[in-house]
């Protein structure tokens, strides 16, 4: 017995001899130590959740940096979104500023004052200065000269028809008579007349130029005011101030075919039509060599007359005319003009 107690007293650790706690198993200090560690962790996370803040409907969020979305705002999972639109806005902001600048300058104004009216920059168009006239002006030789009636720089033939006169030329003058006897019967050959003018300019092209010359006892040719009469380049504008002479001019007064005839040949052109119904004066032989000196064959002379019945061409003036200077003769019947109309 004694050798029994002795192996047992030898086993046992000197550390459990000396201390008066009661010996705990291995597995149980692993338990405590685990459980430790357990509480810690748990303690740990609770203060972590102490540092949480309340959010919308009761939900808990972490505290931290937050953006909250507008409502309205469109769901997207492009996470830099948020932080390209800031800047984009900025960009614009930055462009409004620099137009606003500019548009805050003073306006250009151009540097050639003849295409003052057609060059496009800042400022408001301007219009081309055409002062109002009173009728009467126009059916004098003055007409109004706006800044757009430029001519081409470059002259072009082509063919022109009046009254069934066909020619061709660069350069034409109309020359028809406004005495009084062309108002009658009931105004019919004015109104021809007016008619198949406005439709022989429309043939022109914007390289031909033309010249209208009214007459009575006097001469009425179409010119821009403040400068010399000239022929004219068949623009649109050009053409547009023709009619307004041409519905200006009403019949009156007596006639004298010579004085007219010199003045449009004064303009060098190459084709004259001549209108008038010719019933007094008669060209006379002088008048007819006087013309055909001057014109030295250049201008091709077209004569057209009204009148009433049937030609007679015996003795003729206008067709003598027509004959010494390379034209043609045409005779038309006022009173078919009153049917037609």
């Amino acid at each position: 017995m004694p050798a029994v107690s002795t192996k047992l007293e030898h086993d046992t650790p000197q550390w459990q001899k000396n201390s008066p706690l009661l010996v705990v198993p291995s597995w149980a200090a692993s338990l405590a130590i685990h459980s430790l560690i357990l509480l810690i962790l748990i303690s740990s996370l609770n203060r972590c959740d102490s540092g949480q803040t309340g959010g919308e409907d009761g939900e808990l969020r972490s505290v931290g940096i937050y953006l909250k979305q507008s409502p309205d705002a469109e769901q997207t999972d492009e996470p830099d979104q948020e932080l390209q639109e800031p800047t984009q806005n900025q960009q614009a902001l930055q462009s409004q500023e620099q137009l606003k600048e500019v548009l805050d300058q003073p306006p250009v104004t151009p540097l050639l004052p003849e295409l003052n009216s057609k060059l496009l920059g800042a400022g408001p168009l301007q219009t081309p200065n055409i002062p109002s006239a009173p009728t009467s002006d126009l059916t004098t030789d003055t007409l109004m000269s706006p800044q757009t009636a430029l001519a081409p720089p470059v002259m072009g033939t082509g063919k022109v028809n009046f009254f069934d006169a066909v020619d061709s030329g660069k350069r034409f003058v109309f020359v028809l008579d406004s005495s009084g006897s062309m108002a009658a019967p009931q105004g019919a050959p004015i109104r021809k007349a007016r008619k198949e003018l406005i439709a022989s300019l429309e043939g022109l092209t914007h390289h031909q130029q033309f010249q209208i010359i009214f007459y009575n006892t006097e001469t009425r040719a179409m010119k821009y005011r403040g400068k010399p009469t000239e022929m004219l380049y068949a623009t649109d504008i050009n053409r547009t101030l023709a009619r307004q002479f041409i519905q200006s001019v009403d019949p009156d007064g007596g006639t004298a075919h010579t004085p007219a005839l010199e003045r449009a040949l004064s303009f060098k052109p190459d084709v004259i039509f001549f209108l008038t119904d010719a019933k007094h004066p008669q060209l006379s032989s002088a008048d007819l060599n006087e013309i055909r000196v001057l014109n030295k064959g250049k201008a091709k002379i077209h004569c057209i007359e009204f009148g009433e019945g049937f030609p007679v061409k015996e003795g003729n003036s206008l067709d003598k005319l027509a004959r010494q200077n390379r034209g043609t003769y045409r005779y038309f019947n006022v009173r078919k003009f009153i049917i037609n109309r």
